[in-house]
Parts: structure tokens; sequence; C-alpha cells
């Protein structure tokens, strides 16, 4: 199975905002960047901010599958050229797609972008500890915990821990 990456344009954003139907969603989805329920064009649009220029501190993508089917979302963030960094974030499958074997192959696909035309060498990534699959697939993928930061985020009444996650340029495995 394989995933093409292709750049997330203005008419990719209603698709993803169809995927983030709940608060607990977009926190899954979003992180620490803490948009706000529910997500709109307008929160997609200011996101798009750090993808123009000639070296782009983001870039986020539309995940696609063999028949052409919007299947997923990732992002890279945090783009440093100078530390060959980047943080991998924003993975979504769409709903209809889940428990599909789509996870891994975008994520390889990142990877591939990555480590291939970014030219990085550390890709990190942080995810909530509610949320097995993604930390198994991130596993599979050759990420390695590299710590637990606890309570760091509060969602209602409950709060969530986040593991930190990375790979090397040396540990992939293309």
């Amino acid at each position: 199975m394989r995933v093409q990456l292709a750049p997330f344009r203005l008419q990719d954003f209603d698709t993803l905002i169809g995927w983030i139907d709940t608060p607990e969603m977009l926190v899954q989805w979003s992180g620490a960047r803490r948009f706000t329920f529910p997500l709109s064009s307008a929160q997609l649009s200011v996101h798009m901010y750090d993808t123009l220029g000639v070296e782009p501190r983001s870039r986020i993508y539309t995940a696609i599958d063999d028949n052409g089917r919007v299947i997923g979302h990732a992002e890279f963030l945090g783009i440093s050229p100078r530390d060959a960094v980047a943080t991998l974030c924003g993975i979504m499958i769409a709903p209809e797609a889940r428990r599909m074997g789509y996870c891994l192959p975008l994520v390889q696909s990142m990877l591939e972008l990555g480590f291939g035309k970014l030219n990085l060498r550390r890709i990190e990534l942080n995810v909530y500890d509610t949320n097995p699959a993604a930390i198994a697939c991130y596993e599979r993928a050759g990420f390695v915990r590299e710590g637990l930061l606890r309570k760091s985020v509060l969602l209602g009444e409950r709060f969530w821990n986040t593991i930190v996650m990375a790979i090397l340029r040396e540990e992939w495995v293309p």
C-alpha cells in the first residue's frame, strides 16, 4: 500500500474540518497549537501562513491512496534548515479509511520526504498516551520514545500525558 502526498490547499479545508467533529478530536489532531473548536477555514488560513516563502517553516500535505481518494493529512512544523530538524504532526486518517492500514504508509511517506527531499537529520513528534494505535504506528515506523510530559494537556476536566518520540536519519529504514 502506497500513500502519495500532495500540498494541502484551500479546497482541502472542508474535508479536514469535516473529520474533526469533537473537541477531543481537535486536540488529538492539533496538540499544543490550540485551535478552537469547531475548526474553521479562517483558523486553517492563518495556520497556512508558515508554508509561504522560499524556506517555509511548515509543510502541510493531503494524503492520497492509489485510487486517488483523500485518506489523510500530515504536516511538518518548525522546520529548521540549520539544525535539520522538524516536527511531524497533524497526522489524521479520514474516518472512512481508519483501521485499513494507511497510518504506517502515510508516516513512511513523510519520513521519505523529510529525510530525502528536506534533508532532515531528526524528525520528532508528540503523541498523547490516550492514542495507543498511533503510538504503535510510530514505533513500527522506527520512532523511539524519548520522554513523557505528564499531565501536559487539559481537556475538559481530564489531563492527557504527552509521549515525545523521534527518529534519526541513521535509524530510518526506507
